[in-house]
This record gives C-alpha cells, structure tokens and sequence, in this order.
C-alpha cells in the first residue's frame, strides 16, 4: 500500500517470491480467515489494496474493460467465394488459394 512493486514489499516483509504469486496471495480471501485458516490480513486491507490494484491497472491501461468508440465499425458478413480454376498438390497452397477466392459482397447492413 505504501507504492513499492508488490516483488519489492514481498523483499521488505522477508518474503521471496514472484510479482504474481504475491499478487495471488494478497487477493486470495482465505487470508481474511475462515473456518480452516487464521486471519492473517484485515478486511479493510484486504479491500484497499484490491482497490489500489483496480487504480493502477486504470491509470496503465490495463483494465481489460471493452473499448468503446463513437464509430462501431461492422464487420463483414455477406461473402462469396470466386470459381475455382487451379488445384494443387501442396495443402499449404491450397489453403491459400481458396482463401483468396473469397470475396466481400458487402455487410448485412449494405
């Protein structure tokens, strides 16, 4: 909570372990204590460093949430495929071949 690097503090609480494993311990609510396990950290710890997490994640651009944008971009959906006119021996080849045969007739809105 204090802005070290979670590897960081783990070193400073005598702890050495990975940036992930320290990450996954301090979000694991087992450590809240429960019927098998003491409690070894404070709900309201618990809740500020989940917090802190959610902000860093937003302020680096990594709150995995959809991106929205003014203009919705729609995809194609009405495609046909040209005649075939060559054949090959080579999988690889062929694949790419017929893929080439597809074309775009336009989107389902058109």
């Amino acid at each position: 909570m204090s802005g070290l690097a979670l590897m960081k503090a783990a070193e400073e609480a005598g702890l050495n372990m990975t940036h992930s494993s320290v990450k996954k311990m301090l979000r694991n609510v087992h450590y809240l204590g429960d019927e098998f396990y003491p409690a070894i950290i404070d709900r309201d710890t618990f809740d500020a460093f989940e917090a802190e997490l959610q902000r860093r994640a937003e302020v680096l651009g990594r709150n995995n949430k959809k991106k929205t944008s003014s203009e919705e971009k729609v995809p194609f959906t009405n495609f046909r495929m040209a005649r075939q006119k060559l054949t090959f021996c080579d999988p690889y080849g062929w694949a790419e071949y017929v893929y080439s045969l597809i074309e775009n007739v336009g989107t389902s809105s058109d």
